[in-house]
């Protein structure tokens, strides 16, 4: 029987972290119409009944008040410049990490510190992301917070499926 030593497993999960970050962040960061990073997901898309907003995709089906959407707005608005910081500190340490693979002077030190960082920035990506969840979600209702997890139990939007959630095949 083979162990699988825990080195392995820490690069592994510190390779897959970014793997999946990357693509999440670069589309979180996208610039909207007036070009300002980080507010693409609200900026002037002219969300139907959103004042020319979108919200994320959970959010869509609820009856928002006004109140509850500018405050949304805020927190998304809010956490933009730190996941810019982390996305760019993320960008960096693979750019460096791929230069160091090339380069004569590579070590798997020099190389073990450039992923950590990587998974570190990541890492508080997710912390703010759930931060801002949390608070977007105190924002709500109880009937709005029982709605989400209904959308959510039932497989719904905003889990990267588009609107109308799994499709069935195609025979």
């Amino acid at each position: 029987m083979t162990t699988v030593h825990h080195r392995h497993i820490r690069r592994f999960l510190a390779a897959a972290s970014v793997a999946l970050a990357i693509p999440l962040g670069a589309s979180a960061f996208q610039g909207g119409p007036d070009g300002h990073p980080g507010c693409g997901s609200f900026a002037g898309r002219g969300g139907p009944g959103m004042g020319g907003e979108t919200m994320p995709p959970h959010l869509r089906g609820l009856n928002l008040s006004e109140a509850q959407r500018d405050k949304i707005f805020e927190i998304m608005h809010a956490q933009a410049p730190l996941m810019r910081e982390k996305a760019k500190a993320v960008r960096k340490a693979e750019d460096d990490l791929r230069a160091l693979a090339a380069a004569d002077d590579y070590s798997d030190a020099k190389a073990r510190t450039l992923a950590d960082t990587a998974a570190k920035a990541i890492s508080e990506m997710s912390l703010a992301r759930a931060r801002a969840e949390r608070q977007v979600f105190e924002v709500l209702t109880p009937e709005q917070r029982k709605q989400i997890a209904d959308i959510k139990a039932s497989g719904g939007p905003g889990r990267g499926r588009g609107e109308a959630g799994p499709q069935p095949p195609a025979h």
